[in-house]
């Protein structure tokens, strides 16, 4: 491979690895946003007679559907991560 498409090459699993970082964080912080928002709601509804039987089974519900689904995002961008990481590795064995 000449020098050039390996630049390239590089590039975009810098680019892979910076993007999969960005998601791995940034879906961890949007997560405790998001449940730390939705948790003044539910305290809202705690407070409401008419709504208490109820609302701590759809804060439950709430909040295990929305961790499930910025860990799975963190999941994918952890392993977009580890494929770069291999990737890059396997590109540079035996170049030392």
């Amino acid at each position: 491979m000449n020098r050039q498409n390996e630049h390239g090459k590089h590039w975009w699993l810098g680019v892979a690895d910076l993007m999969g970082h960005g998601l791995y964080h940034g879906s961890d912080k949007l997560e405790r946003v998001h449940l730390s928002i939705a948790e003044e709601s539910f305290r809202v509804l705690d407070r409401i007679p008419v709504t208490r039987p109820w609302s701590r089974s759809v804060r439950e519900v709430h909040h295990g559907v929305s961790r499930l689904s910025y860990r799975a995002i963190g999941l994918a961008a952890s392993g977009l991560v580890r494929l770069g990481d291999e990737r890059f590795r396997k590109g540079h064995e035996g170049t030392d």
